[in-house]
């Protein structure tokens, strides 16, 4: 039967719970990304809100053609370059990021660890989808607005069907390259490097600052009565001060 003839698979979890468990995913297993499934994910990606409803997006979905192995490789060794310089620039083997061989290694050990694995197999990522941005107008600050929230729908949409992925910048490592590989024209703005694939860990509660925190009321600074976490919220102290 053909994928025009068949409804969306059904959700595993409901709209609430797969925004507060949509995690980052980086480890994947080695099995492709079936077609109805991205079928489904990109149907998500392209319902999502753009400016004056012109739908500027569009999408390059890489699995396992030629051409996709060859950026995909492009990208891997971008990625890993870009990650050799952050890790030295933010001391990821030094502190607390040391303790990679102890028994319980710290939060910054296990981001090393993380992503030192991705970037080492981004190359074999089940499936890579490049969001795209057909520029109308000369580039302006916002323009993302009209991008990124189909890339949010794309993060959704796989957590809804069991699977996972994360959103990386490490296309820009080469894009030139990619541009003359895939035919990328110049008027069109290359937003971000999506990976996706079944997990080899899962999704779960993923871990914030506290809402009140956050989120104001009135006045800068001011949390309102209402702006509380629901019971069992965990939290992170990660980001800028309060």
């Amino acid at each position: 039967m053909e994928l025009g003839d068949t409804p969306l698979p059904p959700d595993t979890v409901g709209l609430l719970e797969g925004l507060s468990t949509t995690r980052a995913i980086r480890r994947y297993r080695s099995e492709p990304v079936p077609p109805d499934v991205l079928r489904a994910i990109l149907f998500a990606a392209t319902r999502a809100p753009s400016g004056s409803n012109r739908q500027p997006f569009r999408f390059l979905v890489l699995t396992d053609g030629p051409k996709a192995a060859e950026a995909k490789a492009l990208i891997g060794a971008g990625a890993r370059r870009m990650w050799e310089a952050k890790r030295l620039k933010d001391g990821y083997d030094r502190g607390s990021g040391a303790a990679r061989a102890s028994g319980s290694p710290s939060p910054k050990a296990r981001m090393a660890t993380t992503m030192q694995r991705y970037v080492d197999e981004l190359d074999t990522v089940p499936a890579l989808v490049l969001p795209c941005l057909v520029r109308y107008r000369e580039p302006i600050p916002n323009e993302g607005a009209s991008i990124y929230p189909a890339c949010q729908n794309i993060l959704l949409a796989a957590r809804a069907l069991g699977y996972g992925g994360v959103i990386t910048g490490f296309h820009a490592m080469a894009e030139p390259q990619l541009r003359v590989l895939l035919g990328i024209p110049d008027d069109v703005f290359v937003a971000a490097t999506l990976t996706l694939g079944k997990p080899e860990g899962g999704h779960g509660p993923v871990r914030r600052r506290p809402l009140g925190e956050l989120v104001f009321g009135d006045t800068w600074g001011a949390s309102p009565d209402w702006a509380v976490d629901p019971p069992g919220t965990t939290h992170t102290a990660a980001g800028p001060p309060k």
